[in-house]
């Protein structure tokens, strides 16, 4: 598990610096338990000014069967919350 959590430190402390490359400035935490009670939890916590989370685009029996953490977050949190279409995202036909 301690490798784990360090593998996504580094993870994420190198998607943090090429932000500051380009002058936005992100904090990283790397949390374990449900991802969405997480980041809804975490973003609570922390008085963040907006969530923003990527998402697979997943509707209709795709988001049914695997869940959808960005729409479990978009109805939980009592802030802003941005989703963007990952890259290389498909939009799913029903």
């Amino acid at each position: 598990m301690s490798q784990a959590l360090e593998a996504a430190r580094e993870y994420l402390g190198r998607i943090r610096d090429r932000l500051a490359d380009r002058g936005i400035t992100a904090r990283c935490e790397v949390e374990i338990g449900s991802p969405a009670d997480r980041v809804v939890a975490y973003a609570s916590e922390a008085n963040v000014d907006l969530v923003a989370m990527s998402t697979h685009g997943r509707s209709g029996i795709g988001r049914w069967l695997l869940g959808s953490v960005a729409d479990e977050v978009l109805h939980a949190a009592n802030r802003p919350v941005m989703l963007v279409r990952g890259t290389g995202a498909e939009k799913e036909k029903d």
